[in-house]
């Protein structure tokens, strides 16, 4: 009997042991949890603080200057610099002869020489008088691509003005001089919450549409040269605009605007930065941030895709009966090291074409890229970038230019600090089509000072 009351007593002192044991380890974990949210919402509040310290740095200090130099040097192959030839005779594609007064085929602006989407020659084309601002005639030479002054100033703790302007160095002509400036940004934004996810902004801004906007300037882009597509996308329209980020981790983006024209390049045919008529242009975006995972459980990266599209009455047209319209998606990854970046987009387009009004119709059929930019090192990174534009652009009666080109680019960069970077690139320029293949390829580089 009292063997049996020793190994009950036994038998209970474990039991309250384990089950001591079972609650202290609750408790534990209780504790890890509780210390886990505790560091979130520190995080939180840290993120928050940092907020408010910049807003009232931007108090403190109301205006900032910013800008650089981007001085270059270029080396078209052939064909005077250009990118276009003539179908004479229609030898190429027949089923135009007898509809257009002439036919060119190539892309105008595929030998690039710089960030502004300049070609190293527009040629000399019959019917037509454009202002060629390179106009290099297919000679090599050095040039001062861009020189760019962007002033912010924090008007209160939720409105920042922003202006910048581009000063162009280019050749006179009788006298006169060439050099040009172009206003390329001039926005306020209100930042209405405390946590800044959601912004407003009236004025000359970046577009919401496709995602190489955001390099379209040489102190961000990669490389030297924007995309075959660039041309409908990074323009800088005139308007309202709307951006918001939901969910933790900004899972969602959402972006709206409202504008006078289009998101196209302002030296292209389709943009207007005053309107002709009433109609205005909605454009808008959605994009989803997913994490990557790798295998031992490390991120992989940071994986955005997203959807565009643009529609509104055709630009410079005197009324708003016509209809230009851009619908695209996009892809954008980047490494969890941030070494690696991926971006992919691709972009189909319709503007009528107004005769009565000499405006220009585009059919894009399609368009797109695939770049991958890696940093080797902190100071040296690579680019290999491939893409191709389907496009037939007329104008009445009078002329088209038939386009299926395709590019490879290969790019290097040498970053010696925050404020130099040299940047250099090969543009190998061709046609898919069973025709003339335009000789049109381009060496070009950049030497970036940044201040």
């Amino acid at each position: 009997m009292k063997l049996a009351l020793i190994a009950l007593a036994v038998g209970l002192t474990a039991f309250g042991a384990e089950k001591e044991k079972d609650q202290d380890k609750k408790e534990e974990e209780k504790s890890d949890s509780e210390r886990l949210d505790s560091l979130e919402d520190k995080v939180k509040e840290l993120e928050a603080a940092l907020r408010r310290a910049e807003e009232s740095l931007r108090a403190a200090q109301p205006v900032h200057v910013s800008g650089y130099a981007d001085l270059g040097f270029f080396m078209p192959r052939g064909n005077g610099g250009a990118g276009v030839v003539e179908d004479f005779a229609n030898a190429t594609f027949p089923q135009y002869q007898g509809r257009y007064g002439w036919v060119f085929l190539g892309d105008l602006l595929a030998p690039v020489v710089n960030s502004r989407g300049e070609a190293a020659d527009l040629g000399e084309l019959p019917g037509v008088q454009r202002y060629d601002s390179v106009h290099s005639r297919g000679a090599p030479g050095f040039i001062a691509n861009e020189i760019n002054v962007t002033l912010s100033a924090g008007l209160s703790e939720q409105l920042l003005a922003t202006t910048s302007v581009n000063f162009v160095p280019r050749s006179g002509n009788d006298f006169s001089l060439g050099d040009a400036f172009d206003v390329d940004i001039a926005q306020l934004e209100w930042i209405p919450f405390v946590n800044g996810k959601t912004s407003f902004f009236v004025g000359k801004f970046d577009p919401v549409i496709g995602i190489e906007y955001r390099d379209r300037k040489p102190a961000s882009r990669f490389g030297v040269t924007p995309s075959l597509i660039a041309r409908y996308t990074m323009g800088t329209p005139l308007g309202i605009k709307a951006r918001t980020k939901l969910f933790p981790g900004d899972l969602l983006t959402i972006a709206a605007a409202v504008t006078n024209g289009s998101s196209g390049q302002e030296q292209f045919h389709f943009y207007d930065e005053v309107d002709t008529n009433a109609g205005k242009t909605v454009s808008g975006r959605v994009s989803l941030k997913l994490q990557l995972p790798a295998p031992g459980g490390r991120a992989l990266g940071e994986l955005e895709l997203g959807a565009s599209g643009e529609y509104g009455a055709q630009d410079r047209a005197l009324d708003s009966s016509g209809i230009l319209w851009f619908i695209g998606g996009d892809l954008l990854f980047t490494s969890s090291s941030g070494r690696v970046q991926v971006k992919a987009q691709v972009l189909r387009g319709m503007g009528e074409g107004r005769a009565v009004d000499q405006v220009y119709g585009l059919h894009l059929g399609s368009g797109g890229y695939l770049e991958a930019d890696v940093k080797v090192t902190p100071m040296i990174g690579v680019l290999g970038r491939g893409e191709w534009r389907d496009a037939f652009v007329w104008l009445s009666d009078e002329r088209a230019y038939v386009t299926k080109s395709w590019r490879g680019t290969l790019g290097a960069r040498v970053t010696f600090n925050s404020h130099v970077t040299l940047k250099a690139e090969y543009l190998l320029n061709g046609e898919y089509y069973a025709g003339p293949q335009i000789p049109n390829d381009v060496f070009t580089s950049s030497l970036l000072l940044s201040y």
